[in-house]
């Protein structure tokens, strides 16, 4: 979200982005009546409710080499550490055997683990059209594709209901996933410019796992205003769109939701060239797509960019 920022860097041919993410206060959850008896079978419980926490820590790696004035190549490398904890509200009483079978039907859902690895990287060819309204405006679209590298899971429902240990978390979707983004760059007047860019993928076929991702559409717009030629200051809105998923047709019903965020931050330039960047984004609306969902709900997130460009 700070690109605009670092436009006085674009001259340079090769440029290294280091950017750091950090969401440290998710929270979910939903209402369970189902417990695992001590031989593994599925059984009914008292009504209670799972509650899951998700605190996220990302670092992105972006890679971009200019072809030409015109044309770039990007390309970005993400790893995620995600660390998940997860507890019971009862609401029904319970009796000791009741109390077990809920703590091992929790255990094979949520578990209090940590899990770490590459997300699915992002590869791009991108084009840039300069005076495309105005002299000074600049207009940059980006073709490319997802590639499958992160880590993805068997279908957790059907391995749910048969009382098999599983995860709802995956890092990747196993599939080559299109994705467009667009964005456009107005400066208007002392340091200050208008962006609006928007971005979406777009799964068209399921993993060998029968998985199938989620459509996502992000759009955001925003200022940045340039105090001096070392210090930027921004200010951004973003809106994200998530279709359901859904595991060999039948939809996941974890997924699928909307969000809407505010973003404020500043960049400064280094002595060394070396661009630093931090923002914190404050959630604005958050709107899972199904009732019976768990999807997490984020809280505030923080991130944190380095940049050098040579």
């Amino acid at each position: 979200m700070n690109e605009v920022s670092l436009a006085s860097k674009e001259i340079n041919q090769f440029r290294v982005n280091i950017n750091m993410l950090m969401s440290p206060d998710a929270r979910g959850g939903h209402l369970e009546a189902r417990g695992l008896s001590p031989t593994g079978e599925v059984i009914d419980a008292p009504l209670h409710r799972h509650h899951v926490a998700l605190s996220t820590y990302r670092i992105d790696v972006g890679l971009q080499y200019l072809l030409s004035d015109r044309w770039t190549l990007q390309a970005n490398v993400p790893y995620a550490v995600r660390n998940q904890e997860a507890s019971i509200e009862w609401i029904d009483p319970v009796s000791p055997e009741d109390k077990q079978a809920i703590l091992r039907s929790r255990d094979i859902h949520h578990r209090n683990e940590t899990y770490t690895g590459l997300t699915d990287l992002d590869m791009f060819l991108g084009y840039k059209v300069r005076g495309f309204f105005k002299n000074d405006d600049l207009l940059f679209l980006r073709l490319g594709s997802t590639i499958p590298t992160g880590k993805t899971e068997e279908n957790p429902w059907k391995l749910g209901d048969a009382g098999i240990e599983h995860l709802h978390i995956q890092f990747g979707t196993g599939t080559f996933n299109p994705t467009a983004n667009l964005q456009y760059n107005l400066p208007l007047y002392r340091g200050m410019t208008i962006t609006v860019s928007t971005r979406g993928t777009f799964p068209f076929y399921q993993n060998s796992r029968t998985y199938r991702g989620s459509t996502e559409l992000t759009y955001t717009a925003g200022f940045t205003y340039r105090l001096f030629d070392w210090l930027a200051f921004n200010g951004n809105y973003l809106g994200f769109y998530q279709s359901p998923a859904s595991w060999d047709g039948e939809r996941d019903i974890n997924t699928g939701l909307r969000y809407s965020m505010a973003a404020l931050g500043m960049s400064l330039v280094t002595l060394n060239d070396i661009a630093v960047s931090a923002s914190v984004m404050f959630p604005l609306t958050q709107e899972t797509l199904y009732d019976g969902s768990d999807a997490i709900e984020f809280g505030n997130l923080v991130s944190l960019t380095t940049t050098y460009s040579f």
